[in-house]
């Protein structure tokens, strides 16, 4: 606590008797009177020529009222303030807090109500200057966090095109190769190794491209008709269903949910896709919905592969996490797209699975009301 005797005090009064007494409780205190204000204006004019440590404000004053000037004093010299008012309301208490007055007083103050103001003001107002710096700091980290993931993503979209044209052209001229080259029997299967992980790294970089879009992407949901939707995903999946011989149950009908029909296309996609790789030889899927009393639509796929441990489950929607029991053939990026894509819709995703008894992969959205 500060000592009376080192805080200088700068009264904004303009009632000559209530100056004046207040002038005298201050220096029976002991406090330092610099000056005395008739009014709002000459307040904000002594406070930025004196620098007192503290102020001590009538409300009701010529020219400029007590708030108004307190907050242009916190605007260009900012001081701790202690208002004065004849009379206290909610509505008054709310604008003093406002604009950031410390405390305040109802005349005619006594000598412990002024010091203990006076005090609590100056603490007050220690705290709110440290609260704004720290928001001015956060402002901005904030503005530099901005600009450096703008540039993140200029540099990911340029380094990903970089990339997909040489990989289109590594895959067509692979193709080629298959088709015309006379090459020896004991190269087509690494001829075939080429194209895969060409292809597979070109997988890769356009899942990471949609995952940094959703995360910025603003988008109206609608009704989905979901059965056009799993044509579009056997479509896309008809290679890696013939090269596992793959049986694929499907409900008869869909209920209708509300979505972003081409991202729930690539939730459909990753989820049958490592069931198809993860599934058993051969995999044998089924796929399903229910909708709970709260119309909430769970859309899930159940395969028949090896299962997974309890203590895995919260990693496997992590980008890039590789688990000990999957094969290694994956790439960990599949599901953590589909996560973000599904909190971007409002749902959730989960997976219920218990080693040897095969996997359930849960996504959620809203049904049509």
């Amino acid at each position: 606590m500060s000592d009376p005797k080192d805080i200088r005090v700068l009264i904004a009064e303009d009632d000559y008797l209530v100056s004046k007494m207040i002038n005298g409780l201050l220096v029976k205190i002991g406090y330092t009177v610099v000056g005395k204000a008739p009014d709002g204006l000459k307040a904000i004019e002594m406070t930025q020529s004196l620098k007192p440590d503290v102020v001590v404000m009538d409300i009701k004053m010529p020219e400029m009222d007590g708030i108004e000037a307190t907050q242009h004093i916190y605007e260009t010299c900012p001081t701790p303030v202690v208002v004065l008012t004849a009379f206290e309301t909610r509505e008054l208490l709310e604008k003093a807090s406002a604009v950031g007055i410390g405390a305040y007083l109802v005349k005619p103050p006594k000598s412990p109500e002024l010091e203990r103001a006076i005090t609590i003001a100056m603490a007050r107002f220690g705290d709110m200057m440290e609260l704004r710096r720290l928001n001015t700091q956060f402002r901005h980290l904030n503005a530099q966090l901005k600009a450096h993931n703008e540039d993140l993503e200029t540099f990911s979209h340029t380094m990903a095109q970089d990339l997909q044209n040489p990989l289109n052209q590594i895959t067509e001229h692979v193709n080629v190769l298959a088709k015309e080259a006379m090459l020896p029997d004991d190269l087509h299967p690494r001829l075939e190794s080429v194209g895969q992980l060409s292809r597979d790294v070109s997988n890769i970089i356009s899942e990471l491209q949609l995952l940094a879009s959703v995360r910025k992407a603003e988008i109206t949901t609608a009704p989905l008709e979901m059965a056009q939707i799993m044509q579009a995903v056997q479509k896309r999946l008809a290679p890696l269903v013939a090269k596992y011989q793959a049986e694929i149950t499907l409900p008869d009908k869909w209920p209708t949910a509300l979505g972003h029909a081409p991202w729930i296309e690539e939730v459909w996609v990753n989820y049958v896709s490592n069931a198809l790789k993860y599934g058993d030889r051969p995999p044998r899927l089924q796929l399903g919905a229910t909708t709970n009393t709260e119309g909430i639509i769970s859309f899930w796929v159940q395969d028949n592969g090896r299962g997974i441990i309890l203590e895995e489950h919260v990693d496997l929607f992590i980008p890039f996490t590789r688990l000990a029991r999957i094969r290694p053939e994956g790439y960990g990026l599949g599901l953590s797209v589909a996560h973000r894509i599904i909190q971007k819709l409002g749902g959730q995703v989960r997976v219920e699975s218990k080693t040897g008894h095969g996997s359930v992969f849960v996504f959620t959205l809203p049904a049509v009301k």
